[in-house]
């Protein structure tokens, strides 16, 4: 094997393997089938995600890593490693490691080597195409019209989630659970729900309804929020909190947390802070809802962020309907990420305009359609559901990259949020789940 073998010359050597169809079998013998690659991540971690293989016939969802040799397992440290429990299947050109690859959890990994399936060289098997390269590219319109089609089912079934939350929860805490959700991303949405839970929306707003007081407001929102969430430095002993450092911002926290703290705290461990970005620390969430309720203490979040959509104009609605839900700070928070930790670097912004766009677009507006329809005010349900089909592209992410691109689509294409959420749908409901054959793009 040639010493100037990469893994990225591996990876596009596997993808374009799959191309080939023919029978795979791992190194232990079993036959394989893979139903979906995955996508590629642009994030520390296994080179692709969410992929569905068959191995015996046995169904397996996660994810693959990919190696130059099959020793590089251990020598990158994979196996000590818990964040790679997740990997289904191992690909390497060499399988050159004498014993079982291990996950972290001691489970014994699926490793392929595809050097057997090389007739000479690694190059040839390396120019080909990915699965589904090209089909914008051969019936551009069709496809739109299917994205098109599958956004609108995607906001319809956030619609009817909503619809089933409403019927259980008060609309202010069913709107309230959506924005802490969408706060939370992925990796700490089960911890952001949990503290929904233990705080309703009601318990906050009795802090600042009608009250003038808004630095001790702003002061008791943040104690209770980040007390419950067991975020404050007493409640961390390897918190790097220096008591030197902002000492009456923190000590007022504390002294305030100490008056009203209730007895159902959550465990910090439930926090994730592994590949969080600083700008996405929990606490800057918790700190940006803070301003929201404070802005809105008068009418409540729910009657001031309907408003919010019933107000705005037809001209730039996005923007607007994105400032309502941003959260600045300009004190302790503005370049800080933790206590005692922060650079001044970070934005201001504790809940910036791409977040706010994923709220509008994911929470905001799929609940005030469902809402206005619960309560008989059709006009703003259907201005929720107009300002969803006119809305413009917001920011991408990797699934929404990895789909443009593997459907040879460009930018110009995929030019509104619904399209986007269109390629979401269909990479949730038929990519990660094996199901190409059902999917309306290969049935015709």
């Amino acid at each position: 094997m040639k010493n100037d073998v990469t893994e990225k010359l591996v990876t596009t050597a596997w993808q374009n393997l799959l191309t080939q169809g023919g029978e795979l079998r791992t190194e232990s013998g079993q036959s394989l089938r893979v139903i979906y690659a995955g996508k590629t991540s642009d994030l520390p971690g296994s080179d692709f995600q969410n992929a569905v293989i068959a191995v015996n016939r046995h169904l397996l969802k996660g994810n693959i890593e990919v190696h130059v040799k099959s020793s590089d397992w251990h020598h990158h440290g994979h196996h000590l490693d818990p964040a790679y429990n997740g990997v289904v299947l191992h690909v390497a050109l060499q399988h050159d490691y004498p014993g079982d690859i291990k996950l972290q959890n001691g489970d014994v990994l699926q490793t392929i080597a595809i050097d057997r399936y090389l007739k000479n060289d690694i190059a040839p098997l390396a120019s080909g195409q990915v699965i589904c390269a090209g089909i914008g590219m051969h019936a551009p319109n069709r496809l739109l019209k299917i994205l098109d089609r599958a956004g609108a089912i995607r906001f319809s079934e956030k619609a009817v989630r909503f619809q089933n939350q409403l019927h259980i929860q008060a609309p202010g805490q069913c709107l309230y659970y959506g924005i802490m959700t969408a706060l939370g991303y992925a990796r700490n949405q089960a911890p952001f729900q949990e503290l929904a839970e233990r705080l309703p929306l009601a318990t906050l707003e009795s802090l600042v309804k009608n009250t003038n007081e808004s630095v001790q407001s702003a002061v008791r929102l943040q104690a209770l929020l980040l007390g419950t969430a067991g975020f404050l430095p007493s409640q961390r002993p390897e918190c790097e909190y220096s008591p030197c450092e902002d000492y009456a911002y923190v000590q007022k926290l504390e002294t305030v947390w100490e008056t009203m703290r209730p007895v159902d705290v959550m465990d910090f461990s439930a926090w994730q802070s592994f590949r969080v970005r600083s700008s996405n620390s929990p606490l800057r969430r918790l700190t940006g809802l803070c301003g929201l309720l404070h802005r809105y203490r008068e009418k409540g979040l729910l009657r001031g962020l309907l408003d919010v959509v019933s107000d705005v104009p037809a001209e730039k609605s996005s923007h607007l309907l994105e400032d309502g839900l941003m959260s600045s700070d300009h004190g302790y928070w503005a370049s800080r990420y933790d206590f005692g930790k922060g650079y001044p670097g970070l934005s201001k912004w504790l809940i910036g305009r791409s977040r706010a766009a994923d709220i509008v677009i994911n929470v905001l507006l799929p609940f005030v359609y469902t809402w206005g329809k619960e309560n008989g005010e059709t006009e703003l349900a259907e201005k929720a559901y107009n300002l969803f089909l006119s809305y413009p592209p917001a920011a991408t992410n990797t699934v929404v990259r990895h789909m443009t691109t593997q459907f040879g689509l460009n930018n110009s294409q995929v030019n509104s949020v619904q399209r986007q959420q269109g390629l979401l749908h269909l990479y949730k409901k038929w990519c990660t789940q094996g199901r190409c054959k059902e999917c309306e793009i290969t049935v015709r």
